[in-house]
């Protein structure tokens, strides 16, 4: 005759193998569950046997231990969601009796019952938390979005080419979303943005400004490209763009700046002084100085001729210039010793100069006059020959800037195509003389320069 049963026995028992899967012999054709107090001096007395057999804890429901043939020790658990009719199990881990190189008892029991609350409440935690780590593998950083946008700005496939600037906005960006480069790029807010840009604002409200700029475009770029949903930047409010700069350096300060950069400029790299006297020359930008190869230089009979590519110019327009006087001197004497490769280096990485390297050059020293910035002595070169009398549409050649109106600029960029080269040496000729004068101290009044230049003319 059978065991006789009691009603709550039978209920008990029923309740621990459908509600909680506790093995049985059917259960992935594997022994029948032992079922023992576990303890560290348990575990360590299992031995293995010739099929894979189970000891299921008394003391937490759903956890046991699963012994291999071979003696290997592995955590498990047995649980069924609320409302669901199939019985799960799954592997904790390694078990190890003293939770060294495997997960001990008090934390497979706690991890047991973690697993069996959430699936009284009908949810797998398990799958929660797969889907969980799955989504942070998979999510894109503030940090990611800027290194894919900053490779797309720098890629030469790219519409119009490769971004000048992209180097200087990379590293806005970087500045600018620094205390949140691990979150996600889809979490950013417009208040996120307004929390990291108005203390920027309070001292440098043209630099927060411009970090917003950078940010919007970023963003805007990545929806496009479906790496994120929304621009954080978009309805946000302008900084504005601070006080114009309308800093022009008169002869007195522009003498003193030539004659502290003939002396070493507080210890400037050599490369960085070369590149702003060259800008101070011509009248360039200082990025189109400070990148220039020795490829885009040619001699074409008795002059030596610099022409900038239309993918480092920021009309995207080549741009033809003769060097003379004392800027031909400067690019000479570079020319001896960077034969090939960019002319002006960095001291420590050997790559070609950017705009950047030379204005924390130029921040990072006391100055012999009051603070200017690069941009500043291309304004003073604009300005002067403007004194000097020569045309506008000529500066404008010489400095890389359109000529003329919106119409006017139509009608050169589709069927105008003057040579200006002629304007332009005899402009630089003057500038070139002038600044002499100033740096030796005999500027004369900008009348007798405006004559002697309409006699050149």
């Amino acid at each position: 005759m059978g065991t006789v049963h009691s009603v709550p026995s039978l209920f008990a028992d029923f309740q621990q193998k459908c509600c909680y899967g506790v093995a049985t012999d059917r259960f992935r054709g594997e022994s029948a569950a032992l079922k023992k107090r576990l303890t560290a001096v348990v575990l360590g007395a299992l031995r293995p046997k010739a099929t894979a057999y189970y000891v299921s804890d008394e003391q937490q429901v759903g956890l046991r231990v699963r012994v291999a043939p071979s003696g290997a020790l592995t955590w498990n658990v047995a649980y069924r969601e609320k409302g669901a009719s199939a019985t799960k199990s799954v592997s904790l881990g390694a078990c190890d009796p003293n939770g060294r190189e495997g997960l001990g008892l008090a934390e497979a029991r706690e991890r047991a019952a973690e697993i069996l609350k959430a699936a009284r409440q009908g949810r797998d935690l398990l799958k929660e938390e797969r889907e969980a780590r799955q989504a942070q593998q998979s999510r894109l950083t503030v940090s990611d979005l800027i290194d894919r946008y900053a490779k797309s700005i720098k890629s030469p496939n790219r519409k119009g080419g490769a971004l000048r600037t992209a180097d200087d906005l990379e590293r806005r960006l970087r500045r600018a979303l620094d205390q949140r480069l691990d979150d996600a790029a889809d979490s950013l807010r417009r208040s996120d943005i307004s929390d990291l840009l108005d203390v920027v604002a309070e001292e440098h409200p043209r630099e927060a400004e411009k970090r917003r700029q950078a940010i919007g475009a970023m963003y805007r770029w990545g929806v496009a490209k479906g790496y994120v949903s929304s621009d954080p930047t978009a309805g946000s409010e302008g900084y504005g763009r601070g006080t114009p700069r309308d800093r022009v350096l008169p002869p007195d300060e522009l003498k003193a700046v030539w004659q502290w950069l003939n002396e070493g400029a507080g210890d400037m790299p050599a490369d960085c002084i070369t590149a702003l006297r060259l800008q101070i020359c011509t009248g360039a930008r200082i990025g189109e100085v400070a990148g220039i190869e020795a490829s885009e230089l040619q001699r074409d009979g008795d002059e030596l001729i610099w022409t900038l590519p239309a993918n480092r110019s920021k009309n995207k327009s080549e741009r033809v210039t003769p060097l003379v006087g004392t800027a031909r001197e400067i690019v000479e004497q570079t020319l001896e010793r960077r034969k090939r490769g960019a002319l002006f280096r960095t001291a420590l990485t050997d790559r070609a100069l950017t705009a950047s390297d030379v204005g924390q050059a130029l921040k990072k020293r006391k100055l012999p006059c009051p603070r200017f910035g690069s941009h500043d002595l291309r304004r003073t070169v604009v300005s002067a020959m403007d004194e000097m009398g020569i045309a506008l549409d000529t500066i404008a050649a010489v400095v890389g800037h359109q000529r003329g109106s919106r119409d006017t600029r139509t009608l050169v960029r589709h069927y105008s195509r003057p040579k200006l080269d002629e304007r332009v040496k005899t402009a630089l000729a003057a500038w070139d003389a002038r600044l002499r004068d100033i740096v030796e101290g005999r500027a004369e009044p900008i009348g007798d320069n405006v004559l002697r230049l309409h006699a050149a003319q």
